[in-house]
């Protein structure tokens, strides 16, 4: 069940702000509940893409996005599990994203981690491993890279554990993807270049 979600708008005074605003979210393809002065109700919470847009937009209409420190936490937390497991950063030894969130956030791992699970419903940990998955999914079909290299990419142990995990996630074996790739560049081959 979705459960609605409150954006706070900064500089709605009148009916035509209410209007106006409506059709941001209608152009933006965000339902919407109900709107009245300085709020609006969605069906569900915006993704971080959603959000930045939707700033974006509201700004150039004179209008400014307030976000809740709890919002705002849970924005910058999926920022920085997308920058640690985008395939590119380099893991020291004895790597944790506890020390990251702490470093990078300032804020303690443990609350941190309860105000994720609280706002997004799923804990911060599954959020992640999901994440990395979904990345070795990508790897997986569109390039060549070993499973050990992936896994030293996206901060598995070994290759082992990212197929582990990676079984464990999706029901399926990392094999059952790289079919998905061979399939997909015989299909490429196959094509007749149009005349």
């Amino acid at each position: 069940m979705l459960s609605n979600y409150k954006v706070f708008i900064k500089g709605m005074v009148c009916d035509r702000c209410i209007l106006t605003i409506r059709d941001v979210f209608r152009e933006l393809d965000i339902p919407v509940v109900n709107i009245s002065l300085g709020e609006v109700t969605t069906v569900s919470a915006l993704s971080a893409p959603d959000v930045d847009t939707l700033s974006r937009e509201l700004a150039a209409l004179g209008f400014t996005l307030l976000e809740d420190r709890k919002t705002k936490l849970v924005r910058d937390i999926k920022m920085l599990v997308e920058q640690v497991y985008s395939g590119d950063y380099d893991f020291p030894d004895h790597f944790r994203f506890s020390d990251v969130v702490v470093r990078t956030l300032n804020r303690d791992y443990d609350t941190v981690s309860s105000i994720f699970s609280a706002a997004e419903a799923t804990t911060l940990e599954r959020y992640i491993m999901e994440y990395r998955i979904e990345k070795a999914k990508e790897l997986l079909v569109y390039t060549d890279e070993t499973l050990a290299g992936m896994a030293y990419r996206l901060g598995f142990s070994s290759a082992a554990h990212l197929s582990r995990q990676f079984k464990a996630t999706t029901g399926l074996n990392t094999s059952w993807f790289k079919e998905i790739r061979k399939t997909k560049l015989s299909l490429s081959h196959n094509e007749d270049p149009l005349p």
